[in-house]
């Protein structure tokens, strides 16, 4: 049964496959527009998904202008259009605060909270003065939990708090008693992302097929281009060979979605990392200033000790740094 509510299509529980199906069930024809922008942007269709959703930024109606503000955000980061993004995290930051002095209901709040945070954390700004999401996460309906605990998560891990981030994900994975598709991709995205940050590799690939395996019946790729550099590899290691075609759209889309991401969480850097390094590049990279040695890179990614020194010989030559300490200063901004 689906319900209006904001992010109508990841508070839906369906089997993958479905996802389409299950955003076009809605009666309601403006919750089923948002819910088919949803399937939109998930699908890497960044443009459909503005286009659907800039009628709603506006909405009188709670529950359409938050979802729209949040959609219009992440599809013109992907577009480039750090402006429009600018403008949708305005919008959900002034609901927040009118809600926030003068409460309407606690599902309004809670909801307002959940855009507030959806809107700081995956884009690793501050949330020292958002009110803390845990407080309203019961006046969430179920999928929305679902992904308010992912965004809790990757707060977590951001501040390098690993296994705290790990018991959420699990508890979060426990509670389902249905699959709610996106919710639980991000999930097990974010698991991969501690596993592998904590070096065991074989949990890190089980959560990242977990998370394909939701994704690949409805080519839901948009949670692996976000989280690409935070996967740290797993994408080319665990999906580069075995669905090349797939993976190929990822990596084409994260080099814009980075540009846009870049451009409003740090506007005043003059870096050219989004532009100077491949997706494989990036990936290396990450493992490379975080002290994986260039054996344990290799056998991560799946390609020859040389291999590996040829990429770090081009990716210091494209930065102009001359060691790995250096590359802090790139890619875990």
């Amino acid at each position: 049964m689906t319900e209006n509510t904001v992010l109508p299509l990841i508070n839906t529980a369906f089997e993958p496959g479905n996802a389409r199906k299950a955003a076009e069930s809605f009666a309601d024809r403006d919750f089923r527009e948002i819910a088919i922008a949803e399937f939109y942007y998930f699908t890497g269709q960044a443009q459909k998904c503005s286009d659907l959703v800039e009628i709603y930024i506006m909405s009188s109606r709670l529950e359409l202008k938050l979802s729209a503000c949040m959609l219009y955000v992440y599809s013109n980061l992907t577009l480039g259009n750090a402006k429009a993004s600018e403008r949708g995290l305005e919008i959900i930051r002034e609901c927040l605060r009118k809600e926030m002095e003068a409460p309407t209901s606690e599902r309004n709040t809670a909801y307002c909270v959940f855009a507030g945070y959806m809107g700081t954390v995956l884009l690793h700004l501050s949330t020292e003065e958002l009110p803390d999401m845990k407080k309203y996460m019961s006046s969430l309906p179920q999928g929305l939990r679902i992904f308010a605990a992912n965004v809790i998560s990757h707060d977590l891990y951001l501040k390098g708090e690993y296994s705290r981030a790990l018991g959420i994900c699990d508890a979060a994975l426990f509670s389902c008693k249905e699959i709610y598709p996106v919710g639980m991709i991000y999930l097990y995205c974010v698991t991969a992302m501690c596993e592998i940050s904590l070096k065991h590799q074989a949990e890190a690939e089980k959560a990242i097929l977990t998370a394909w395996k939701l994704a690949v019946k409805d080519e839901l790729i948009e949670p692996f281009i976000e989280l690409h550099g935070l996967l740290q590899g797993l994408l080319e290691s665990c999906i580069r060979k075995e669905n090349p075609e797939m993976y190929r759209k990822i990596s084409d889309a994260v080099i814009t979605f980075s540009r846009g991401w870049m451009a409003v969480h740090n506007p005043a850097s003059d870096r050219p990392v989004t532009d100077a390094l491949t997706t494989m590049e990036f990936s290396i990279a990450m493992l490379a200033c975080r002290d994986w040695s260039n054996r344990e890179i290799a056998e991560h990614i799946g390609v020859s000790l040389n291999t590996v020194k040829h990429y770090l010989t081009d990716i210091f030559n494209k930065l102009h740094v001359k060691k790995r300490d250096e590359l802090k200063n790139f890619v875990l901004k």
